[in-house]
């Protein structure tokens, strides 16, 4: 994080905030021991901000790369996301406002659960739960046999927690295997915290 940090993508409250995340006192901590991997979604506007040589040389893989979205697989199951695209409900928000938070800025802390076990299940199934002891509303999408489809990936269900503690960045659980589209893009992008979002402001990102 403080290499990424040194191109200017992430500020050092952002990475206090992720790393009192990933601690054992967390309220949802096991969530991150259970993950088979960790993701940082950083909104940008333009993802060459984050040459492929600096991702290369520090040993990352790119990964599901499209316009205005590219991951970065780093060492140790921790990925960087760059996004330039729309990934939330927040971003049509801005758009039907004609204005735009600046960029660059952490959207969210991604938690990948891809292992569809009975363990990692309960543990998902209780985070709606886990996050109600804490304060902290939630969102849930997909689950039941629906997927969720978001920028060109696809899983089997996502909960969002919105903290209430620094800066109040999402988690996103995601649940299932990652299935990858190289044709099209889904709209199920991350909801508004349900608590924040502004009267009148609330917008679908399916049209429906």
């Amino acid at each position: 994080m403080q290499d990424v940090a040194g191109l200017g993508l992430l500020t050092a409250e952002e990475i206090s905030y992720v790393t009192a995340a990933l601690q054992p006192c967390h309220a949802l901590a096991d969530g991150v021991n259970i993950a088979d991997s960790l993701h940082l979604n950083i909104k940008v506007d333009d993802i060459a901000c984050l040459p492929e040589e600096f991702a290369y040389a520090r040993g990352a893989k790119k990964e599901n790369a499209k316009d205005g979205y590219v991951k970065f697989a780093f060492p140790g199951s921790v990925n960087v996301i760059l996004s330039a695209i729309d990934i939330s409900q927040d971003d049509l928000i801005e758009a039907k406002r004609g204005t735009k938070k600046s960029r660059p800025f952490l959207d969210h802390i991604g938690i990948d659960l891809r292992q569809e076990t009975g363990e990692i299940h309960r543990f998902f199934d209780a985070i709606p739960y886990l996050a109600s002891k804490a304060g902290w509303p939630t969102v849930s999408q997909g689950g039941g046999g629906k997927a969720v489809f978001c920028c060109h990936v696809q899983v089997s269900a996502k909960h969002w927690v919105y903290p209430r503690t620094g800066l109040s960045i999402p988690l996103e659980f995601a649940y299932g295997p990652l299935i990858v589209s190289e044709t099209k893009s889904g709209c199920d992008l991350r909801p508004s915290d349900p608590q924040t979002i502004p009267a009148g402001a609330a917008v679908s990102s399916c049209g429906s």
